[in-house]
């Protein structure tokens, strides 16, 4: 079989190559009044047809053998009863035929690609609900998503999996931000509305502050996936993305919908008519007696306590079904708090001979006191700045270039050609933005490029004006903390102009995609993790290197609140499937959780704890079945073998 495959992939990779082939004699022939420019073409189509043409046949078998950062599961497509059959009709009724995609194939912007019987994309809160009750009438599994970031899987389809075909219900069409009163101090979002979207607002609206600012940022994630996988990001004073106050569906044990609507607006008798008609929200609209949370309560507090316990994690089972449902309830809206700008910010980049210095820094200047700690203090090691600096210079310039809010539809697409059925569409992407990242110069400056060769270990910080001094009061911190260091131990940077904040803060946040240009640009295998540590531990996780022997360990962190990711670069012998549990058991041992942001997904086995909480907010096992290790099958029942 895996014979047959091979001599398919090479037949396919021939007509690529000639397909390739033509197109450079096309361009070459047409461009010739211009050398510079035919060159330039000949160059890059070249480039595009060798992809096909050199890695012919078996290497393209073999690669999809590989483990990638992004990992496909195989598709089959259940038996369909007649209900389910008329389904899509049913659905094209409710939202109309443009916003229904039926034998829809998808992945996400990391991890999973899967076919859903039909993609759903309501325009209003009453079209959701309508849709809901469809499919679960026609007894069919359903998978709540936003902008599908999926980064451990949780918001595409597993078909191989699952004995039900699945609808998804993509929230994204539903947008709408409603500031509370003519201040914005609250704001009550729709669950498509993007965290980019928010803060862009907040920004040049009310110059204020929106309550989450994620290293994912520049995906635009939504508001509602923060609050349902608990996200984290840099912000080491709010803390994860949480609010007791929503409207959210879940699915009752009778297979019924039922809304519950803890928002704190006084209650109309159809909640989901007046926000769906709804242009702004004033105070009054607001029930002054709710005293529901709209953000997470003393979080600041507790990242000071420097103990044994891990500052966030994603099995925390607090709070209400809405927080870290992953996909177990269908949230509408949430309601969150903003926050006051600071008057001024600067970025300092500081860098340590060891990791230990690294951390005395932290708990000394990031983490002095609850009236003067550093806005974000992030960390990263030598090898992800030598990653990032190899893989990751055409996004920076990219983003630079077009904004964040315009490089969400160039990212959709690039997801599209990875799902195209032809060779290589899962690597070409990125095996293009690898090859050609060399051509752009190294964006930072100078003065970091010289820290980045000289250091073992980075600290990204924000320092910023909450009250009056708190700047030149960090500043006088970390001037203390490098005198009374060895001379040359401890150096930073402190970021001249915007130009600089920006490209020093995107080289931090560019990691992940660059990560996984790295790793198919080299043609090896890629594993990404994400924890949290206790607060008081200063060490990295011994891995098992001599088990399963790591070429490129990156390890970066929002290290105010001590929750780290890790990306694994691994050679094509080992079985990363089986060197990720090793990898998992040994972050265990330190007495850190895991994962910690990302949510469970496909990738974690969630602790009995966590799942018996998603079984009591979806008895029937309706909504995102097989999430965190629990059984697809309805109602939870194990399949008998």
């Amino acid at each position: 079989m895996q014979r047959s495959l091979s001599v398919v992939a090479r037949l396919r990779g021939q007509r690529f190559f000639t397909a390739g082939a033509s197109m450079v004699d096309k361009f070459g022939s047409s461009s010739g009044k211009d050398e510079g420019y035919s060159l330039n073409v000949v160059i890059g189509v070249g480039a595009v047809a060798a992809v096909g043409g050199f890695m012919l046949g078996e290497k393209d078998w073999s690669l999809r053998q590989r483990t990638l950062p992004c990992a496909h599961h195989a598709c089959c497509e259940p038996c369909l009863t007649d209900v389910q059959k008329s389904l899509v009709p049913t659905l094209q009724g409710i939202v109309g035929s443009s916003h229904v995609k039926a034998d829809h194939t998808q992945k996400g912007s990391r991890l999973g690609k899967g076919s859903a019987m039909a993609h759903v994309t309501p325009q209003s809160l009453k079209q959701v609900i309508e849709v809901m009750q469809a499919c679960i009438a026609a007894d069919v599994a359903i998978l709540p998503q936003g902008a599908n970031t999926s980064l451990t899987g949780g918001s595409v389809v597993r078909n191989a999996e699952s004995e039900r075909p699945t609808v998804v219900i993509n929230m994204r069409s539903l947008r709408k931000i409603l500031p509370v009163g003519d201040e914005g101090k609250q704001v009550l979002c729709f669950a498509g509305a993007g965290i980019s979207d928010l803060q862009t607002l907040m920004l040049n609206k009310y110059n204020r502050d929106s309550h989450s600012i994620l290293g994912s940022h520049f995906l635009n994630p939504s508001v509602a996936a923060g609050v349902a996988y608990g996200s984290g990001g840099t912000q080491i004073r709010k803390g994860p993305a949480w609010t007791e106050r929503a409207l959210f569906c879940k699915v009752g044990p009778s297979g019924n919908v039922e809304i519950v609507n803890t928002l704190g607006l006084k209650e109309p008798s159809d909640i989901v008519g007046f926000l769906d008609s709804a242009e702004k929200l004033t105070v009054e609209d607001m029930d002054p007696s709710c005293t529901k949370a709209a953000s997470w309560r003393n979080y600041a507090e507790n990242v000071l306590k420097k103990d044994e316990h891990v500052s966030r994690f994603n099995a925390d089972t607090a709070g209400p079904d809405c927080c870290r449902s992953e996909g177990k309830v269908l949230i509408l809206a949430t309601v969150h708090d903003t926050y006051p700008l600071p008057t001024k910010t600067e970025t300092i980049w500081v860098s340590c001979k060891d990791y230990q210095t690294a951390h005395e820094l932290k708990w000394a200047v990031a983490l002095k006191s609850s009236t003067c700690m550093s806005k974000s203090c992030e960390y990263f090691n030598r090898e992800t700045f030598n990653g990032v600096d190899r893989a990751g210079r055409i996004l920076i310039k990219s983003i630079e270039l077009l904004g964040m809010g315009r490089l969400e539809p160039l990212w959709n697409l690039k997801l599209f050609i990875e799902i195209l059925p032809i060779p290589f569409a899962t690597v070409i992407c990125d095996k293009l933005l690898y090859w050609f990242n060399g051509i752009l110069p190294m964006p930072l400056p100078p003065a970091l490029r010289q820290l980045g060769a000289e250091f073992e270990h980075h600290m990204l910080m924000d320092f910023a004006e909450y009250s009056e001094g708190e700047v030149d009061r960090l500043k006088a911190a970390l001037e203390e903390f490098v005198a009374s260091k060895p001379s040359g131990h401890v150096k930073y940077h402190i970021c001249s102009d915007a130009k600089e904040k920006l490209r020093a803060t995107l080289f931090r946040f560019v990691v992940a995609p660059a990560f996984r240009s790295f790793v198919i640009g080299k043609g090896l295998q890629g594993l990404s993790v994400d924890y949290a540590l206790p607060k008081n531990y200063v060490e990295y996780p011994e891995l098992p290197e001599a088990k399963y022997p790591i070429l490129n360990r990156w390890v970066y962190s929002h290290f105010g609140c001590n929750v780290y990711h890790e990306d694994l670069v691994y050679g094509n012998e080992i079985d990363v499937d089986t060197a990720k549990l090793e990898v998992k058991h040994s972050v265990e041992l330190t007495g850190g959780k895991l994962p910690a942001e990302h949510g469970h997904g496909t990738e974690y086995k969630a602790p009995e704890s966590m799942r018996k909480r998603w079984m009591n907010m979806d008895p029937l096992n309706i909504m995102n079945p097989g999430v965190g290790g629990t059984p697809y099958s309805k109602g939870y029942c194990v399949a008998k073998s």
